[in-house]
């Protein structure tokens, strides 16, 4: 009888044999992983990490920037149909402490983001603030009321408001804005910028110059304020058509 012949209605001896090993292989293999935690696609994420790892925002954002919406969607992790307030519900109950952070945060950002009539008022509001914080449970904010106490003077003088005019496409605005750091901040980033797309310099005169050029509406070129018609102008000698001599080709 041949190897391939077999009784009616049996299975081959071979295909038996096949089978049986990769059924022990596969079982071995899934028990391998399920011990061991090898193959981290079969470790499916809890609901805790899960909150951690998408929505940190619910702490870390503003509040008042938070899109509240009451349509509810199905979300295929936490496999359960949700909307913004159950997720922020979710992700506040995992920690006691989480509400506890965010409405501190809160109470800073609505100090800082109030009109006061004077400097007194800040001052006064800004005071509260620190003891509340030096009174409270949270680590971070009471080292917060120390950073606080410690730069009081630059905190109220930021509230300090001054007439701001700014051009624009439409028109030229003017209005009154607080005292802030970013003009002087963008100021710095410029020469930074012309360093990263020159790929750096090797002539400081040549870098200030230029620097210069790109930022001031009338430059001053080796300490003396010159206007650019007076640096740019189109006297002297024109140059005359260029004669190349002819090499005599040596033979």
């Amino acid at each position: 009888m041949s190897s391939s012949s077999s009784f009616p209605g049996s299975t081959p001896i071979y295909t038996k044999c096949s089978s049986d090993i990769r059924n022990a292989t596969r079982n071995g293999g899934n028990k391998k992983n399920h011990d061991e935690n090898r193959d981290s696609r079969t470790i499916r994420p809890s609901r805790e990490v899960i909150l951690l790892q998408n929505y940190k925002w619910v702490i870390l954002k503003n509040q008042d920037d938070i899109n509240y919406s009451t349509k509810r969607y199905y979300h295929k992790m936490l496999g359960m149909n949700v909307d913004t307030f159950a997720i922020e519900k979710m992700f506040l109950d995992l920690d006691p402490n989480f509400k506890k952070l965010r409405d501190l945060k809160e109470e800073y950002i609505e100090f800082n983001e109030q009109d006061y009539a004077d400097e007194f008022d800040v001052l006064s509001s800004l005071n509260t603030l620190i003891d509340k914080y030096r009174r409270s449970d949270q680590s971070i904010f009471r080292d917060f009321a120390l950073f606080l106490r410690a730069n009081t003077d630059p905190i109220v003088n930021s509230f300090i408001k001054v007439k701001v005019h700014r051009k624009s496409a439409s028109g030229e605005k003017e209005y009154y804005a607080r005292l802030s750091n970013g003009p002087m901040e963008s100021f710095n980033r410029k020469p930074k910028d012309l360093k990263r797309e020159s790929r750096g310099f090797s002539d400081f005169d040549y870098t200030r110059n230029r620097i210069l050029w790109a930022t001031r509406e009338n430059p001053s070129i080796k300490g003396i304020p010159r206007s650019k018609e007076e640096i740019k102008t189109n006297e002297g000698k024109e140059r005359g058509p260029y004669k190349k001599k002819k090499q005599s080709s040596s033979k």
